[in-house]
């Protein structure tokens, strides 16, 4: 995989631009490390990390970015400038003389420089720092007054500056300032064998491990007596000679059996040669005898975390507090374990004794904040870990937390700029890049996503959770086979990763392997999103009954809350206003925005109160003129079950409408808890049930629910008068409808917008069978999944197996439905799950429909459509049935002309198109539900 250099290049950019613009130099000067490694001469990095240092009072980076500066652009006065206020900083007397003398070279009487030069020369009197100065102080670029023929900042001028360095590099050093040791290494001319020595224990103690192991490594040969290095060498071979690692800590402990972290390396060495009660049993040896080893304690926790052992964790994390109980660090462990035990109310209280040892723990108040979102309470998580990072601005896994959080209220593009605060950070953390390729994929900016993850597996090749964002990213791209080899890498490099096989199951299900994709749901329906994908793909199996598939729906369900509300406030008066809520992730651009907004905006607001509870993540125009349509709109994304239940509970909802099913975003475990006395899933939204004994209703009518369908439900089964839904033609579809496509081409044109689940081995064999019936006929399929090629090729394949030619079918992906129906000349509809919302397209734009009527009720969505719409003739019960009513259709071509021209107004005039008729079906529909709970108290 091959990264970006001219995306990455523009990333750091941006991402060092507004660190600068908001103070952040942290962020500022990593950032513009990162551009310079493409790009090594860019004079806007150089400012920008010479600006950073120097507001920083990081005085040797600034050095040396000016005078990088000023060797790019020798003629830029003020460039020369802030490389004396930058000598000035490190002391560097002669070296400040000489920049401000070179301004004035270049400008001459410039009033700093001139301002600057007096200054220095009074403290240079004042103090004797530099003893006599000459008459004249020698210019940056004029021959050295030593006669070596050198320019003088070649020469003496490098000298005295390299003395100074000296200096303070032993001081940084001495204080373990780590980074300002590094960045001093850079600035000397020769390095001796201290400096080296200290130059690889700086890099190794910042956890740079690739760039200390050769430095330790020749240090250690230098020093083959230095136990620190021996140690820190023991360390960096477990990254490449365990055997090895555990020699040289069994060698340190030798000579210094209390080394700590000589111990560590022993434990960790035990654990990779696969002997992992040595490996404890290290380190429990080490914290018996030495239990304020803070460093003992993380990594014993770290261990037992990775061994899935976290109630052991837990106990460890309790002893460290028992035997350090002035500890903050040892508290904040106790509270981060609990919490990643799911005890969150148990980790905050461990997480507060940290705070009253230590107020100004970032870490406990970030911890904090992440256990309520947690408990998807974003409010107060949002609180805490504000307040942590206020305290430290680059805790980077803070900044993650935080755009976790944002991301799980829709807040993208919050989201994005904690991410890259993270990033800009540690540009080296492959979880701030996967988080951030996740942000551009919630917002379906897939490109950038890309990108984003290839940096993430360049620094992280051996991640399976990277491997399997990359393969969502690409089939979100609908490049399914890419996606495929992606998530196999994934299983590859870590077979035991579970999640990958959800949405490896995904992309099975597009090439017709049910069967393997429900297998592949089956094992890991404990996982998040497992079994909504699982029920998803089990209503598309063409051999299912529907009792089958809903012992599926009670199956999955099972893990659901139990019923928390019993008991009603409700005022149970029949003639009342009735308060109405609805709950959906779909107020927004969305199909199914496009059948709520007709009964919205039809409600009559004298006989109801109109609740929303939106958990929609990207608003938009349409959520805008939802929100116009109700008495009160409540966003609910990232609040947890209980949050939203107690809201509608105070609202006093008395008939709470699931508009959403088992589809993504949805929350049906809120159901669950029953906070309503009445609770309806309208059809419209999933086309089958809940699975939920708890709803009391699945609402459609006779079309959907005919007698005897009762078997395949949870909930009781309501039949409203037909139709139970309306269509109003978005603007979209307004276009004229054209001229039957066969009088022009002289065959008739088959077509559908399905998408691919749906084709499934009868659907391929009946259609194939069309084919061969009506001579010359071709079928074409359109929708965003045949893109891609690899699934064109695949169904081109299926469809040989019954002796249709390539030539006879039509694969592709026409943006807009208007223009690819008006290429068609008779829509098809799927079985056993039909099409939805491009069958009222299909009809709207003059081709007429035929469906097969299958097992209730996704099998019915055809047949509830037509018989709305008027045209039951089109409806047909078996296969043969079916493929004799086309065969009919495409046989006269001159009544197909005019079924065209006249269809759209006669699907206008019926009442699938009178939304104002639905609507006060709708609300005579829950009155009735009313009037049945005040009659009969709850349903049994």
């Amino acid at each position: 995989m091959t990264i970006d250099t001219e995306w990455i290049v523009d990333f750091f950019r941006r991402q060092a631009r507004l660190a600068f613009e908001e103070g952040d130099y942290t962020r500022t000067r990593n950032s513009s490390r990162e551009l310079l490694q493409y790009q090594p001469e860019d004079v806007e990095a150089w400012s920008l990390l010479g600006e950073a240092a120097l507001a920083s009072n990081d005085s040797v980076v600034a050095l040396r970015a000016f005078d990088q500066l000023l060797e790019l652009e020798p003629g830029n006065s003020e460039y020369a400038m802030k490389l004396g206020q930058a000598c000035i900083q490190a002391q560097d007397w002669p070296a400040a003389l000489a920049a401000f003398n070179q301004v004035l070279e270049v400008q001459p009487g410039h009033a700093g420089a001139l301002q600057a030069l007096g200054l220095i020369e009074q403290l240079q009197l004042r103090l004797s720092v530099l003893g006599q100065s000459p008459d004249r102080q020698p210019r940056r670029n004029d021959p050295c007054p030593c006669g070596s023929g050198l320019k003088y900042k070649k020469c003496c001028l490098e000298k005295s500056s390299q003395t100074v360095i000296q200096q303070r590099f032993v001081e940084a050093f001495a204080q373990e300032s780590w980074t300002q040791v590094i960045d001093l290494a850079g600035e000397l001319k020769v390095l001796s064998k201290k400096h080296r020595r200290a130059l690889a224990l700086a890099r190794y103690q910042l956890s740079q491990r690739e760039i200390a192991y050769p430095l330790v490594s020749a240090a250690y040969v230098e020093w083959p007596r230095d136990l620190e290095l021996r140690a820190a060498l023991a360390d960096l071979e477990l990254d490449h000679d365990v055997a090895r690692a555990r020699q040289l800590a069994e060698a340190v402990l030798v000579e210094e059996p209390g080394q700590w972290r000589a111990s560590l390396v022993l434990a960790a060495a035990y654990s990779r040669m696969k002997q992992p009660e040595l490996a404890e049993s290290t380190l429990r040896t080490l914290l018996q005898h030495n239990p304020g080893c803070d460093m003992g304690w993380q990594r014993l926790s770290y261990f037992l975390r990775s061994s899935n052992r976290l109630e052991d964790d837990l106990d460890a994390m309790r002893e460290w507090t028992e035997r350090c109980p002035q500890h903050a660090d040892a508290w904040c462990y106790r509270g981060m374990s609990a919490i990643m035990n799911e005890h969150p109310q148990e980790g905050r209280e461990y997480l507060n004794r940290a705070l009253e040892l230590n107020p100004n723990s970032h870490e406990a108040l970030c911890w904090i904040g992440q256990s309520y979102k947690g408990e998807q309470d974003p409010h107060k998580a949002l609180e805490y870990l504000v307040r942590g990072l206020q305290l430290k601005s680059d805790y980077q896994p803070g900044w993650n937390m935080l755009g976790e959080v944002y991301r799980s209220v829709g807040r993208q593009h919050e989201s994005e700029g904690c991410f890259m605060r993270a990033l800009a950070i540690s540009p080296t953390q492959p979880l701030a890049w996967n988080n951030l390729a996740n942000t551009y994929l919630d917002g379906h900016v897939l490109g950038e996503a890309e990108k984003v993850m290839q940096v993430a597996l360049e620094l992280n090749p051996d991640d399976p959770s990277l491997w399997c964002n990359l393969g969502n990213i690409l089939s979100g791209g609908k490049r399914l086979r890419e996606a495929l080899d992606a998530y196999r890498k994934s299983q590859e490099v870590l077979h035991s990763y579970l999640p990958v096989r959800i949405n490896l199951a995904g992309v099975e299900s597009h090439f017709g392997n049910l069967d393997r994709a429900i297998e592949l749901l089956r094992e890991v329906l404990e996982l998040p999103g497992a079994s909504t994908n699982l029920l998803f793909i089990a209503n598309y199996h063409p051999d299912w009954t529907g009792e089958q598939v809903y012992q599926l729906y009670r199956e999955a369900t099972s893990n659901y809350p139990a019923r928390r509300y019993n008991d009603y406030p409700n005022s149970r008066i029949v003639q009342r206003r009735l308060r109405i809520g609805y709950v959906s992730p779909d107020f927004r651009a969305h199909v199914c925005a496009m059948f709520i907004e007709p009964l919205l905006s039809n409600h009559d607001k004298s006989q109801v109160e109109v609740f929303a509870y939106s958990l929609a993540k990207r608003e938009d125009a349409v959520t805008e003129r939802l929100m116009g349509y109700c008495d009160h709109w409540r966003h609910c994304v990232g609040l947890s079950d209980e949050l939203i239940a107690e809201q509608i509970r105070a609202d006093g909802i008395d008939i709470l409408v699931d508009l959403a099913g088992h589809t993504a975003n949805s929350r049906l475990q809120v159901f669950a808890l029953k906070p309503a006395p009445v609770q309806a899933s309208w059809w419209m939204g999933f086309a089958f049930g809940t699975g939920l004994k708890q709803v009391d209703y699945f609402l459609a009518d006779e079309q959907m629910l005919p007698p005897g369908s009762e078997s395949s439900f949870a909930e009781q089964l309501w039949r409203m008068p037909a139709p139970a839904v309306a269509y109003v033609p978005p603007e979209r579809m307004q276009v004229v409808v054209g001229e039957l496509p066969a009088l022009g081409n002289g065959y008739i044109t088959f077509g559908s917008l399905t998408r691919p689940i749906r084709l499934n081995h009868k659907v391929i064999r009946v259609w194939s069978e069309l084919l061969q019936r009506v001579p010359g006929s071709r079928l074409m399929l359109d929708s965003s999944f045949f893109s891609d090629e690899s699934l064109c090729t695949h169904f081109h394949g299926e469809f040989a197996k019954h002796g249709i030619a390539p030539e006879r079918l039509q694969f592709g992906y026409t943006s807009s439905p208007t223009d690819a129906l008006a290429r068609m000349d008779i829509a098809l509809d799927c079985f056993p799950h039909n099409s939805g919302t491009t069958l009222y397209e299909s009809l709207y734009m003059g081709l007429p429909v035929v469906t097969l009527r299958d097992r209730p009720s996704m099998g019915r969505v055809g047949a509830l459509i037509l018989h709305g719409a008027g045209f039951d003739e089109w409806i047909a019960d078996t296969e043969q049935e079916y493929l004799d009513k086309l065969v009919a259709l495409a046989s006269d071509v001159p009544a197909l002309a005019q079924t065209r021209a006249g269809l759209r107004q006669r699907m206008l005039d019926s009442k699938l198109c009178d939304a104002a008729d639905f609507t006060r079906r709708m609300e005579q529909t829950y009155k009735e539900m009313w009037q049945r709970y005040c009659d009969e108290g709850e349903q049994a």
